[in-house]
């Protein structure tokens, strides 16, 4: 082939070709993702106050603070999870994440549920029924911005496996909108706090994971 018909083919080849785009570093996707987790926990909590009676729920070894820790560790933890995941190459770094995550909440969960069993409200219901579900819809409302945020954020890098992103976005999302709920919760009962907080994040996870999916396909168009 010629120096000119190559130097032709080269130039068709390139003709359409779009330059790569550079993937921001997922640290600082991460602190976006948190800032933005942080200022909604803050307007609901100045809004409508802490979960009575207030801070001194916040004691060293309460229930409300180790279910407290175990949420935010799983949010932050899932997050880095699913920026990782839509990167390929660092999946041993996303798994690493997600397990640190469910094993924080799992450790916060068994400690909390020692601390109640150990208490007068040992012998309250663990399910209340239809009360649980105004808390519930409260976690999935206030992890919408995090998670619209964390999807749109991944798809800003190379999701291969967008099922998988999609999903522990979701739980990750929902676990920082469930510390939201979980500040402010009005539901009554020390078991609500250990058992439906701390199965909040797989409900998100389960119900968002599909709206998110379709939402990264979209914006990976």
């Amino acid at each position: 082939m010629s120096r000119d018909r190559t130097d032709a083919v080269i130039a068709a080849l390139g003709r359409d070709a779009r330059p790569v785009r550079r993937i921001p570093p997922l640290r600082r996707q991460l602190a976006t993702v948190l800032l933005l987790a942080a200022a909604v926990a803050v307007v609901v909590v100045a809004g409508l106050g802490l979960r009575a009676p207030g801070l001194p729920l916040l004691q060293l070894g309460s229930p409300f603070l180790w279910m407290a820790l175990g949420l935010a560790a799983a949010g932050v933890a899932g997050a880095t999870s699913a920026l990782a995941f839509a990167r390929p190459g660092r999946e041993a770094e996303a798994w690493r994440a997600l397990a640190l995550g469910l094993a924080a909440l799992g450790l916060a969960g068994l400690a909390s549920a020692y601390a109640v069993a150990g208490s007068g409200a040992s012998s309250e219901p663990i399910w209340r029924g239809a009360p649980e579900l105004p808390c519930i819809i409260a976690s999935l409302v206030f992890s919408l911005p995090a998670a619209l945020l964390v999807t749109r954020l991944a798809s800003r890098a190379a999701p291969l496996q967008r099922g998988r992103t999609a999903f522990v976005s979701a739980g990750s999302a929902t676990a920082l909108g469930a510390l939201a709920a979980h500040l402010i919760c009005r539901t009554p009962g020390e078991w609500h706090v250990v058992v439906t907080h701390a199965l909040e994040p797989f409900v998100g996870a389960l119900l968002l994971a599909a709206p998110l999916y379709a939402l990264l396909r979209w914006w990976r168009r």
